[in-house]
């Protein structure tokens, strides 16, 4: 199965305060705003990504701009299962082990 890119990327907007959040939707779309911890979660364009930071880290209301790694994480959990049955499997052996040792 090919994985292909995706066009968008998130980023990490760290804000000193979220009242001017409208502002950033001229970048790009808002998915995410914390307004106890003060950041956003924005998607923008791949290509326009490295113009769109030095953008928007000029803001006055901008304390940082961080990339989101979520979209490059593999979203398929295949063969997971099997790894975790053999760590478990392992983890019996041990069990038993010292239950021999002790006993």
């Amino acid at each position: 199965m090919e994985e292909k890119q995706s066009s968008r990327a998130g980023l990490v907007v760290w804000l000193y305060t979220t009242k001017y959040i409208n502002k950033l939707k001229r970048y790009g779309l808002i998915h995410f705003v914390s307004k106890n911890m003060n950041y956003a979660i924005i998607y923008v364009d791949r290509e326009q990504i490295d113009t769109l930071i030095s953008t928007i880290s000029k803001q006055h209301f901008v304390r940082k701009v961080e990339h989101s790694y979520r979209c490059d994480m593999p979203d398929t959990f295949d063969g997971v299962l099997d790894e975790v049955r053999a760590l478990s499997n392992e983890d019996d052996d041990e069990d038993n082990l010292v239950k021999v040792i002790f006993n």
